[in-house]
């Protein structure tokens, strides 16, 4: 639920002021809104080394948690943890780097930098070292270089003069330490990592502290910045601050200024004022809040879309799913998540219900159509004998043998056996040699022409629920919702089409047809009448608008086509692993419908929520607006 914002004039005495803003924070009502031309609020230096000390801590296993008071001592502690980490890193680099001087000096073997220092100073010569790619033959073009070894297509070499060797193909190698020296710097370095590393874990013992020091720091940063924001008037004796509070909440802002001898008072809103927004949900809605929030915060003036969203995401998601198995799957998961984790965050607790939700839905959507993990259930079968689907399969067949329409007329052809069936049922489960792959082909097809249609009936209702919540903004909707019924009572007939208005509901074709363009006309004509009332002569043009909705409501095919898809897979991991031995049958089958289930979650999610965010959004939601982010107390959860 949307509760609307009221901006309102905070007026008292500096005396006061540091005791009412502690009290708002406290009693967290009110957003203080910052004057033109204030800076935005720095962060903290104390907050940037606690938000770097637990972002370092995030990667270790956290020991047993010990609880301190005193805040500044987190920031030693952060300190600590910050030199701890950037020893590891340094320890870490030279630890690659004296590697790298090791794989430089191995070649040449063991020997003392010392005695060859001792010996030059003896004869003279200095010695010097030098590596080239072994195809130059270096050692054939200068007779001095002595090959001493070959490794990887690198030759090395030592020569006694004191010149050097100019040559691009000649790299001099130089040594500080030797080849015993670097070894012992190396496991030297490694027992220094080993200490860094240890101290760094018994630290983890103050992760929560940390965390609740970083709240404690944030909310005096808030404090602080919301009194800076504050107008002083009368030689500094006054402080003037404006804020927006919710209107349910103005008796508890009369209670907080009453005990802080603050006056206050309600303002007109001014042109340039970005009006937040308060949402207000529990429970289920405050799940449906968390997905609109992956789009867009709504206008101040939009309705709360939270629960509509939600109810229709799951609608779309078991429908692209398409499988009762699947949902019961979902649902089993987050069960498990709920009843097995303890000390679950909010969040948490709404996706494992967001997940309950959603598969509750398939568990209901796949019962309904009879799909479950794909199997071929047999027209005795209890489940598909009872649902929905085989219902809505049944009055078809009666509706097109009691007409002997074309379509009666096309399966006839197609099946001549079918002449002799007397009942809906034996057309509809009339099973045919010619095609393999179907068993009952006739109820095969009429599913898949009911599903498709439904995807559709679903996106028609779906747009006009948007245009009718968004009517009083928007009068021209009513026009657009007489145009969707009319175009769907009219268009089977121009097809020459059944549909569930005729077979479920009973309406007659041309009947509906003739109701159906009178509904399509008198819309267009009103939506028209109203646009040249409302922009001019440029209204006359709202017609057009047709097309966009009549591509709106076929973007909802996607639903069909989705569940379709998903639906062939799991049929075809079945037949395949039936034709293989027990081991491989199960690998397959569980691969299979682990992978199907991946896809199934990752397009579900994806299109379910773009048929709201962008099909249903386009005529029941302005977006743009600011949350309402109030001066208030945080808390670790």
């Amino acid at each position: 639920m949307r509760v609307d914002v009221s901006k309102f004039l905070f007026m008292g005495a500096c005396i006061d002021k540091m005791a009412f803003f502690v009290e708002a924070q406290k009693t967290g009502i009110i957003e203080f809104i910052q004057p033109t031309g204030l800076k935005k609020q720095a962060v903290p230096e104390e907050i940037e080394k606690l938000l770097a000390a637990i972002k370092v801590l995030r990667t270790y296993v956290h020991e047993e948690q010990e609880q301190k008071r005193d805040s500044d001592k987190a920031i030693e502690i952060a300190d600590q943890i910050l030199k701890c980490k950037q020893n590891i890193i340094d320890t870490q680099q030279k630890i690659y780097e004296t590697n790298q001087e090791i794989e430089r000096i191995l070649p040449f073997g063991q020997f003392s930098l010392k005695e060859i220092h001792k010996l030059e100073a003896e004869i003279g010569v200095v010695f010097r070292y030098f590596c080239a790619k072994s195809a130059k033959r270096m050692e054939d073009i200068n007779p001095n270089l002595i090959l001493v070894n070959q490794k990887d297509g690198i030759d090395y070499f030592v020569v006694l003069q004191n010149e050097p060797i100019l040559s691009t193909d000649l790299e001099e190698l130089h040594f500080e330490f030797t080849l015993t020296e670097l070894k012992a710097n190396r496991k030297k370095y490694a027992e220094q990592l080993q200490e860094s590393e240890n101290e760094l874990k018994s630290l983890t013992h103050y992760n929560l502290f940390l965390h609740q020091a970083l709240i404690h720091f944030a909310n005096q940063s808030s404090l602080q910045f919301a009194q800076e924001s504050s107008e002083f008037e009368l030689e500094n004796q006054l402080f003037l601050i404006e804020g927006w509070v919710p209107v349910d909440q103005e008796k508890n802002l009369a209670k907080l200024c009453t005990r802080q001898n603050i006056y206050h008072e309600e303002i007109a809103l001014e042109t340039h004022d970005f009006v937040p927004t308060y949402l207000e949900n529990e429970g289920t809605a405050k799940v449906g809040e968390d997905l609109i929030r992956i789009f867009d915060t709504p206008s101040y003036r939009d309705k709360d879309p939270s629960i509509w969203v939600l109810m229709s995401f799951a609608i779309f998601f078991s429908m692209i799913v398409y499988d009762a198995g699947y949902g019961l799957i979902f649902l089993a998961t987050a069960l498990l998540l709920r009843f097995r984790r303890k000390n679950l965050s909010h969040q948490m607790k709404r996706f494992i219900a967001l997940m309950s939700i959603l598969g509750g839905f398939c568990i209901l959507w796949g019962g309904l159509t009879h799909s479950i993990f794909g199997i071929h259930l047999s027209p005795d079968n209890i489940i598909r004998k009872h649902s929905l689907m085989t219902w809505l399969n049944e009055k078809k067949a009666a509706y097109h043998m009691q007409k002997k329409d074309d379509v009666y007329q096309h399966y006839l052809r197609e099946y001549p056996e079918l002449a002799k069936a007397g009942t809906p049922q034996e057309f509809l489960y009339f099973q045919s040699t010619k095609d393999p792959h179907s068993k009952t082909p006739i109820a095969d097809k009429f599913t898949g022409s009911i599903l498709l249609e439904l995807a559709l009936f679903v996106g028609a209702i779906h747009i006009c629920i948007g245009l009718l919540r968004y009517l009083r903004y928007n009068i021209a909707g009513a026009g657009w919702v007489a145009f969707i019924v009319g175009a769907y009572l009219y268009l089977p007939y121009y097809l020459n089409a059944s549909s569930l208005i005729h077979f479920v509901f009973g309406i007659d074709p041309q009947q509906g047809a003739e109701f159906g363009m009178h509904l399509l006309i008198a819309g267009l004509i009103f939506t028209t009448g109203v646009g040249i009332l409302a922009h001019g002569i440029q209204g006359i043009l709202e017609p057009v608008h047709s097309i966009q909705i009549f591509a709106d409501v076929l973007s909802y095919l996607r639903l069909y086509a989705l569940a379709y898809a998903s639906f062939i897979v799991s049929e075809t991991v079945n037949d395949l692993s039936l034709k293989l031995p027990l081991f491989f049958c199960i690998l397959v089958i569980v691969m299979g419908h682990l992978l199907n289930i991946i896809l199934a979650i990752i397009l579900g999610a994806i299109h379910g929520l773009r048929l709201n965010f962008l099909e249903w959004y386009r005529y029941s939601f302005y977006g743009g607006g600011k949350e309402f982010r109030p001066l208030q107390l945080t808390t670790l959860e």
